[in-house]
């Protein structure tokens, strides 16, 4: 365990002593003893009065009735005898007090009392002859000083940041291990001939947004929870929606992240993170049935579906009254190559996969367009994430048009702007641009639908 000295060198003021768990006093060290409100000109005084005070070693101590107000207190050692009439006990010669005190809000810890500061513990104890409190030094996934700095500059970085507490008093290496969850394969993907269009650049919109141009038929950004699975929620999502799209709002199914997860084992880690590339070949030959059919867990168990290449449907796990579910395949997975083609494909075919690399400042996005402080990212340990783009647009920032993609996360809809983010556009933030995805629904599927709608 890291262990940094956290020394708080405020003077101790008032202590609690128990005598037989029955009477509780306050007891005064003998170092302190002295006249301080008997020394003031004017005394005690009334109520709350911060000049009523006196100075005692580094600090100031209170002569006011203001200041014995909680157990905490910040009143003058003479406080109560010169200003109440009330005489503090003298305590038992052989009880020796020992505690800690920070000088943050007052607050005082018994000797071997444990408290947790953010992701980080720490404990009372005795160091070299004196009472220190002593803290683990872990990174934590909050950092209130981070969120602080990027507010005092949002218009400079053109974005806003906040302290979730879903994320309160967590490590920053567990945000890494499960909130994100990919295992980067760079070379398979980079072997992938990327898919160009025949784009022409004047007729794509300046902004464009699937949830509007398609209603109804873009799923909500759903919370991973703390399993590694972004692999999992990226690549499903991205598949109900082009389901959705090309099926032209006809088929609607929100397909099963917990059967991709369970099912998809063999060199993939479950919560621990996945290979994207084996998630679509996975999704290509076996197909996904139903989240209805097969629910969301939030961790790796048994896979309870039948694995076959050639059923249409498959029986249902859960005991939610949904006996079998249809297996939803797609055709081969694809890697788009530059900033127009992405745009083209959402524009014609929906939503797409991206890998994003991401450092500590992102855990805190709220709203704006993201770029990488490089307060954290020249500093931390960085990973991986998979999220889905679905959109894209403009904004004027100090004076400047600044083009973004709107990327849906997989933290739920309590995390930055209702789940999305924004995130620089053409510029290669943060590798977003890099290695792009996508695949159809496939076409014998998309045929049987119709079908059956028709008759």
């Amino acid at each position: 365990m890291a262990i940094t000295h956290c020394k708080y060198k405020e003077i101790v003021l008032v202590c609690i002593v128990l005598f037989n768990l029955v009477i509780t006093n306050a007891y005064t060290g003998p170092d302190l003893r002295g006249s301080y409100c008997a020394s003031r000109r004017n005394g005690c005084c009334r109520g709350r009065q911060d000049e009523c005070s006196a100075p005692i070693k580094d600090t100031l101590c209170y002569c006011d009735d203001f200041c014995n107000r909680t157990r905490n207190d910040d009143c003058c050692p003479d406080f109560l005898p010169y200003c109440k009439g009330i005489q503090e006990p003298e305590p038992p010669a052989n009880i020796t007090l020992r505690f800690c005190r920070t000088n943050r809000l007052g607050e005082v810890y018994q000797d071997g009392e444990i408290v947790k500061n953010n992701c980080n513990e720490c404990k009372c104890q005795e160091i070299k002859g004196e009472m220190e409190l002593m803290c683990e030094s872990h990174q934590c996934l909050i950092d209130e000083q981070l969120v602080g700095e990027i507010n005092s500059r949002s218009r400079f970085y053109g974005w806003r940041a906040s302290n979730y507490s879903e994320f309160w008093g967590r490590k920053y290496e567990e945000g890494l291990s499960l909130r994100l969850g990919l295992l980067h394969s760079r070379k398979k993907v980079m072997q992938m001939q990327p898919l160009r269009h025949p784009v022409n650049v004047r007729e794509l919109p300046r902004s464009f947004d699937a949830r509007a141009n398609w209603p109804g038929r873009i799923s909500l950004p759903r919370d991973q929870g703390w399993c590694g699975a972004s692999w999992v929620f990226s690549t499903v999502s991205v598949v109900s929606d082009r389901l959705a799209i090309m099926t032209r709002g006809n088929d609607h199914t929100i397909l099963s992240p917990q059967h991709l997860l369970s099912c998809n084992s063999r060199n993939q880690r479950g919560c621990q993170g996945g290979h994207l590339t084996r998630a679509w070949t996975f999704i290509r030959y076996y197909g996904l049935v139903s989240d209805e059919c097969y629910p969301w867990e939030g961790s790796l168990s048994d896979c309870r579906v039948t694995r076959h290449k050639k059923p249409m449907d498959a029986p249902c796990p859960s005991s939610y009254g949904v006996e079998r579910a249809e297996l939803h395949r797609v055709g081969p997975v694809y890697r788009l190559g530059t900033e127009e083609d992405v745009m083209y494909e959402i524009l014609h075919s929906g939503p797409v996969q991206a890998i994003i690399k991401i450092s500590r400042d992102f855990f805190s996005y709220n709203s704006g367009i993201y770029r990488c402080t490089r307060i954290s990212a020249n500093s931390d340990r960085l990973g991986h994430h998979a999220v889905r783009i679905i959109g894209w647009g403009e904004e004027v920032l100090n004076n400047e048009i600044v083009k973004y993609w709107i990327v849906s996360n997989s933290w739920g809809t309590w995390w930055g702007e209702n789940g999305f983010f924004r995130i620089r556009r053409g510029s290669n933030e943060c590798e977003i641009e890099d290695f792009i995805l996508a695949a159809w629904v496939k076409i014998d599927k998309v045929n049987t639908i119709y079908n059956t709608v028709k008759s």
